[in-house]
């Protein structure tokens, strides 16, 4: 549920690919939800949609609106109701159709384990499925969520994660590093790519890396190698793009497992909506406009990767 400084930049002609991602692929998506706006699973949902993906999705808190806005209205779902939702998914017999598990902003600390269980039964009917964790737990040095849910994160998903995103703040939550800056923040995304599932990728993917004089990075480590975008930024802030990239990221890594396309074509995607929301002068991403351009990029952000150990 959280946002981004994001960038804003002119992209590289690349070759063509198909605008199809994910056809036939299936996304257990386990985030917030909210009726105005587009952040959360109203963002993950439609996006992971257009990229030709099933979403099967589970809503940790149902709100009015992102809290961004100064106030809203609704609920946060119980734990149990969480459980009881995968439960009868499992009833039907379908856990084991599931690509991939993805989850994001967890309203209570409960949730976590209700969560890793899901994560657990998914993995044990489908072993190749994978499980991004969108680590929401705050930014700019504040922590927003609730007590004990970033524990949560930590304790009972990090460990089950295939991959993870943090920004710096989130990253450095999570491993215990100051982040000043990127050769920091490569390393922390070292010391937490180590405790990922084994037998995963096993990446971390740390967005919103402050850069020079308006720059800002986003490194994709894995075990052996690091990719590395650098973009210029839109000094303003936007609800909801933390969880659009997390959600575009996993929709093109279903397609071909390839990290640097998948990372510069959700770049793109996220390129396009910004570009949209910004030209509108509207308060939440202009989404919906921009599906389309979501799933058949004519540019893809440049990813290079670098030869870092």
């Amino acid at each position: 549920m959280g946002g981004i400084r994001v960038a804003m930049m002119t992209l590289a002609p690349t070759r063509p690919f198909a605008h199809q991602c994910g056809m036939g692929k299936i996304v257990l998506s386990i985030q917030s939800a909210v009726a105005y706006g587009h952040v959360g699973n109203a963002a993950a949902q439609p996006a992971l949609q257009r990229l030709g993906c099933e979403v099967w999705r589970i809503d940790t808190v149902a709100f009015s609106n992102h809290p961004g806005h100064g106030g809203f209205k609704g609920r946060v779902a119980p734990a149990t109701e969480v459980a009881e939702l995968v439960a009868g998914l499992d009833g039907l017999g379908v856990l084991g159709r599931i690509d991939a598990v993805l989850s994001g902003y967890l309203g209570a600390a409960e949730t976590g384990p209700a969560v890793a269980a899901a994560v657990d039964r998914v993995g044990r009917l489908r072993p190749a499925a994978l499980y991004l964790l969108d680590p929401v737990i705050g930014e700019h040095g504040r922590v927003f969520v609730r007590p004990g849910v970033a524990e949560a994160i930590r304790d009972e998903l990090v460990g089950r994660a295939d991959i993870v995103t943090p920004n710096p703040f989130e990253l450095g939550w999570l491993t215990g590093a100051k982040i000043a800056d990127e050769a920091a923040a490569h390393m922390a995304a070292r010391t937490l790519q180590k405790r990922l599932r084994a037998e995963g990728p096993a990446l971390v993917i740390v967005t919103g890396i402050p850069q020079g004089r308006g720059h800002l990075v986003t490194l994709a480590v894995g075990r052996d190698d690091t990719w590395r975008a650098s973009t210029p930024y839109l000094a303003r802030s936007f609800n909801g793009t933390g969880d659009l990239l997390a959600a575009l990221i996993l929709g093109w890594l279903l397609r071909d497992r390839s990290i640097d396309l998948a990372l510069g074509r959700a770049l793109a995607g996220l390129q396009a909506v910004l570009q949209a929301t910004h030209a509108a002068d509207a308060d939440e991403l202009r989404l919906v406009d921009t599906l389309d351009r979501l799933a058949d990029p004519a540019l893809v952000w440049p990813v290079k990767r670098i030869a870092r150990g």
